[in-house]
Parts: structure tokens; sequence; C-alpha cells
């Protein structure tokens, strides 16, 4: 019963490390824009999890050339919701339910954009200038911009112009290193112990 003991400290310990490494989707992804129309910018969101649904829960996007440029902030306010559902924008210029698909887009399954038609919404300070960051069937991403009052442009970016990509978190990757270290560590005790009771016997 004694040789049972590390064994099982060993399985329990690698679904702890597996689990704390690996949370399916959850957390930071950049987002880097360039259509190649001369609409340049990039940011960062952070993705939640939350009743089985990923969502951004903040994020930045910073654009440095077209006609959107200037900062702008994720807008929560609203709350998040994932497809088919979503809410109206504060100026009534576009859906968005702020949902994200780390594991698959239930409206475009074959090209699995990150986003579903509704994407995310950005605004700026002054309330009234809106972004729409939305996923398309093709797998390419469609920027909305509603500055002043106006729709002023949908620019479709591309494959290769729009990339949204996870950011390794540094305290996941330290975690799986040292809980392998520590499971190798159990493991060679564990073997040893093993040899040497059956050396004596």
């Amino acid at each position: 019963m004694r040789m049972m003991k590390p064994h099982k400290t060993l399985t329990l310990l690698a679904a702890l490390v597996l689990g704390i490494a690996v949370q399916a989707g959850a957390g930071l992804y950049t987002i880097a824009f360039n259509d190649g129309n001369g609409n340049v910018g990039s940011g960062q969101i952070d993705v939640e999890l939350a009743n089985n649904i990923h969502y951004a829960a903040s994020g930045s996007l910073s654009v440095t050339a077209g006609q959107a440029i200037g900062n702008w902030n994720l807008y929560t306010a609203g709350g998040y919701t994932s497809y088919p559902n979503y809410f109206t924008s504060p100026a009534g210029a576009y859906w968005y339910n702020n949902g994200v698909y780390p594991t698959g887009n239930p409206q475009y399954p074959t090209a699995n954009p990150l986003l579903d038609s509704s994407g995310l919404l950005f605004t700026q300070s002054n309330g009234n200038n809106e972004l729409n960051l939305w996923g398309n069937a093709d797998g390419t991403y469609t920027l909305g911009g509603n500055i002043g009052g106006w729709q002023n442009f949908n620019v479709t970016i591309s494959f290769g112009g729009t990339i949204i990509e996870s950011v390794p978190e540094p305290i996941n990757c330290a975690l799986a290193v040292f809980g392998l270290i520590f499971a190798c560590g159990s493991a060679v005790r564990f073997y040893a112990n093993q040899r040497r009771s059956s050396a004596t016997s």
C-alpha cells in the first residue's frame, strides 16, 4: 500500500499543473492590424471565462494611422454575451457582444475567426465615437468606425492583415516547469525506493 501513495501524488500533481497551465483560451490576446490602405493599429484584450462564455473583460486599441487615429477602450459597461445574442452600442451604430471564441466559433466554425459578426466595441472618452471589430465568414475581420455621429468607414482586413493571438503568461510556464521538476523528482524517488526495497528482500 505504501508504494501506491507516490503514484497517486504524481497523478494528482500532474492534473493540477495541467489545470493551472492551460485555462482553455482565457488570457491576454494581442491585436495588430494593417489593411494596406493606411489603417494601422494595435491593442490588447483580456479574455476571461464566466458562465461557459469567453469574453473580452478589458482592452484597448491604439490606432496610429487612418480615419480613426487615437486611443480607444473596450466598452464593457453593457456587459457581455455570446453568439447569437448581442447588444446595441450607446450611439446605436453597431451590434456587439464582446464574445471571444478561442475554442471554436459557433457562427463560423469552418473559418473559425476569434470573433463573431457582433464582435468587440471600442469607444473614446468623448462617448460619441465608436469602433466595432468583428469577424467574417471567410476568416477576415472588419473594423467599422462611427466617428462624429456618422458611420464613416468599414475596413475589411484580409488574411494576414489582422493578427489576434494569445500572449503566453510567464507564471503558467513557470508553474508547468516547477510541476514537471517535482513530478520527475518524485518519480525518481519512488523508483529508487522500490529498487532499494527489492534489493533488501
